[in-house]
């Protein structure tokens, strides 16, 4: 014969189970949900700038590519991922895609076609949104960066970049690891 107590605390066992169980699965889909964002942005951006940019979070710019048209590969309505020339450890190298100041002031954006260097100066030749070479050299000092990703305009990218973007200025690696 089965003891009454027995069930009952075979049932209160069940129940409790049943409870950690499905807290361990909230737990999960929270944090799932949580890092999809980031997930996402990895996807987009490579994990190497990811990661970079949480180490140097004021040397990358989010920003909507409005005037700096590269049809067909950029339009105006995307977003780009910018490497400020100022990073550490910017460089340059052939069908980069880079924005700069003109000799008059004009910001423009053109992809690196040639790279040369005369002396300890570099000069950077760029082709137009054609595909044309430019007549005009481009120096260092020019450059205001190049571009580490393209968005597109869907929501949920749109999303997972400014909750990234918000993030590394909020929290970066480097005020983990500082004494206040």
């Amino acid at each position: 014969m089965v003891n009454i107590t027995t069930i009952h605390h075979s049932i209160k066992v069940v129940k409790k189970m049943k409870k950690t169980v499905k807290n361990a699965f909230n737990l999960c889909v929270f944090i799932f949900l949580v890092n999809l964002p980031f997930i996402t942005v990895t996807q987009l951006i490579s994990t190497d700038a990811f990661l970079d940019s949480f180490e140097n979070p004021d040397f990358y710019l989010y920003i909507q590519s409005g005037g700096y048209s590269m049809e067909p590969d950029i339009k105006e309505e995307y977003y780009i991922l910018l490497q400020k020339s100022s990073h550490p450890d910017f460089s340059i190298r052939d069908r980069d895609v880079i924005i700069y100041c003109k000799d008059n002031g004009e910001i423009v954006c053109n992809k690196v076609c040639n790279i040369n260097c005369i002396s300890p100066v570099k000069r950077y030749h760029v082709v137009d949104d054609n595909d044309n070479l430019t007549d005009k050299n481009i120096y260092g000092s020019q450059i205001i960066g190049k571009i580490v990703s393209v968005v597109n305009t869907n929501l949920w990218d749109v999303i997972s970049m400014k909750i990234w973007d918000m993030t590394i200025h909020n929290l970066n690696v480097r005020t983990l690891f500082t004494n206040h």
